[in-house]
């Protein structure tokens, strides 16, 4: 079946390339046991060939590129506001469905390369 017409489960969707692998989880809401429709995209990294490693990135890519600590020295996983630049979801939505632009991104005006 179509993985967009599934209603109520996640899907798995893996994309590997030459120089990245991506892991996506979709899930749409099953309208006939919700009342509110929603969609889900979860999408990570899970590998990356040093050579891309060795480029600038920008936007949300760069603001998790490298783990941030907390004061004990363990990386911080869950607290988003620790890990991102912006609290609200909004600035990291895109301008449309095949949009591109976002607040966060647009806010970085000059990249910067990370360790």
């Amino acid at each position: 079946g179509d993985l967009f017409d599934q209603r109520g489960g996640w899907a798995t969707v893996y994309i590997m390339t030459p120089l990245v692998n991506y892991h996506l989880e979709v899930r749409q809401s099953d309208v006939e046991t919700s009342p509110c429709t929603y969609q889900s995209l979860d999408t990570w990294i899970s590998h990356i060939t040093d050579e891309l490693r060795a480029e600038e990135w920008r936007g949300i890519i760069g603001e998790t590129r490298t783990s941030k600590m907390d004061e004990a020295g363990n990386p911080i996983i869950y607290d988003r506001l620790a890990i991102l630049d912006y609290p609200e979801d909004e600035a990291y939505e895109v301008d449309g469905p095949f949009g591109t632009s976002f607040v966060a991104k647009e806010a970085i005006s000059t990249s910067v390369k990370l360790e």
